[in-house]
């Protein structure tokens, strides 16, 4: 493990720099169309880099199956991500630049309605994705000397949730259901392992 100290230290930093990034543009209006295409792509190419390191982290100890699945759907769920935030703001802001005339103006917003359900969808496909990851990775962390179950049962409870709570209202979020949004959970204990992470590797430089 000592050896891979510079991968936790920087995966550790990703993982702040990215869900922070994604915090910044869903907060922040006055980034424009550019500024939050900007964060959203930090968001998911560091989300990888975090994934990779926390992969590497627990593979010191225990490798197997259910690691290798996690940094699998994890990578698949970022570039997921990565594709609905590109899809979702080329649409709007393609279709703010056009200057289209009052007349075309409501079969432009019908427009966009129809495209946020492609964006819904592959929403989902994401939560999927990432809360399989979360679920995955809880199985080694479980009797890990760096974590345990303290750190691991948390995961699955918050990966079994993203899943549960987006098939059933599909392809709705669950927020517009009458349900809670378990991401800002996620994005707090995502902050936290990666604080962790980081300070393992700090620890062992």
């Amino acid at each position: 493990m000592n050896k891979d100290y510079q991968t936790f230290v920087i995966g550790g930093t990703a993982g702040l720099i990215s869900t922070l990034s994604y915090v910044a543009a869903i907060t922040i209006p006055s980034l424009g169309y550019r500024g939050a295409n900007l964060l959203g792509m930090v968001w998911a190419v560091l989300g990888i880099v975090y994934s990779y390191a926390l992969f590497r982290l627990l593979a010191a100890e225990r490798q197997g199956l259910a690691n290798r699945l996690g940094l699998i759907f994890a990578v698949a769920g970022f570039a997921t991500v990565a594709a609905m935030i590109s899809v979702q703001l080329a649409v709007r802001s393609g279709v703010a630049s056009l200057g289209l005339p009052v007349a075309q103006q409501e079969t432009a917003q019908l427009i966009l309605r129809i495209t946020r359900l492609v964006d819904q969808g592959l929403d989902v496909a994401w939560d999927v994705f990432i809360g399989t990851a979360l679920v995955c990775v809880s199985i080694p962390m479980f009797s890990h000397s760096r974590f345990g179950r303290l750190w691991a049962i948390p995961s699955a409870l918050l990966g079994l949730l993203l899943i549960v709570l987006n098939l059933l209202t599909f392809p709705w979020p669950p927020a517009t259901k009458g349900l809670f949004d378990i991401g800002p959970a996620v994005g707090l204990y995502v902050i936290a392992l990666s604080l962790r992470m980081l300070r393992l590797g700090v620890k062992l430089r």
